[in-house]
């Protein structure tokens, strides 16, 4: 923060912080990657293989996801079946046309794949059994993944729409000459990217010093500690006062002149009481 005036009843500090916008743009990644993984990979596939009078065996498979519902056929007959563990592949069909993965997009290979497979490689040794339809269902696996990336983006993005965008501090203590005492007061003003600008008033008198503190938290990329100033008030309360820095120094001296202000407006209602 920065001091805009500085006098012996009256001290503004000001800061623009864009802390806020480097968290959205943080965020944004990991909410386009987990949609997009959401989208591609969130589907249930439906193999349909029959027998054709050649005792041959021919496959379609339907595709259905967020974006809708596909069906494609399967090129050759079908040969065999055979679960692949590596790339996260899954069921792999043997046809004359070569190996076709059932499901398009990767998956995570489980114990219902091997059943899968063991069903359709019986289907295929079985000629009296005309017609088989597998279904696989990949929606609630691969969204427990591609929903962590949106539900990280989301977290990231929502303590970034709680970091000001512009804060201010002012504390006055004007004389009243008719009434003979101090109006004082301290306005902490904070203006957010969403929600609008807030405003806290309180007494100057309620204000026992003001503190430096380390965030337990931050976004910084560099990971250096950040800073940030505190009022501390005569019932234990404490005020957030300044957006983070990771100046401590600088926190520190704005302390030490809040602190300095805070003294000299308890000294002077001493005089006048």
């Amino acid at each position: 923060m920065k001091i805009v005036e500085h006098t012996d009843r009256y001290l503004e500090i000001a800061n623009h912080n864009r802390r806020c916008l480097w968290g959205l743009l943080f965020a944004t990644p990991f909410i386009v990657a987990g949609s997009i993984a959401t989208a591609f990979t969130v589907k249930t596939t439906v193999l349909t293989c029959q027998r054709d009078p050649g005792d041959r065996i021919n496959c379609q498979r339907t595709i259905s996801g967020i974006l809708g519902t596909e069906k494609e056929l399967i090129l050759g007959h079908l040969k065999s079946v055979k679960t692949v563990t590596t790339s996260a592949t899954g069921v792999v069909l043997e046809t004359s046309g070569g190996d076709v993965p059932l499901a398009p997009y990767k998956a995570f290979v489980t114990d219902s794949q091997y059943r899968t497979a063991d069903r359709l490689n019986a289907f295929i040794k079985n000629p009296q059994q005309a017609k088989i339809s597998v279904e696989q269902d990949d929606r609630w696996i691969n969204f427990l993944w591609s929903g962590n990336f949106i539900i990280g983006g989301v977290v990231s993005g929502l303590y970034a729409l709680k970091i000001p965008l512009q804060m201010s501090c002012k504390f006055q203590q004007d004389l009243d000459c008719l009434a003979t005492r101090f109006r004082e007061r301290v306005t902490i003003d904070k203006k957010y990217l969403l929600g609008g600008d807030r405003e806290t008033v309180l007494p100057l008198s309620t204000i026992k010093q003001a503190q430096v503190r380390e965030l337990l938290f931050s976004m910084s990329g560099d990971r250096q500690p950040l800073y940030t100033i505190d009022l501390v008030t005569t019932d234990a309360k404490k005020v957030s006062l300044s957006v983070s820095s990771k100046d401590s120094i600088e926190c520190q001296r704005l302390v030490n002149i809040i602190d300095r202000l805070v003294r000299q407006h308890k000294s002077s209602l001493e005089r006048t009481s």
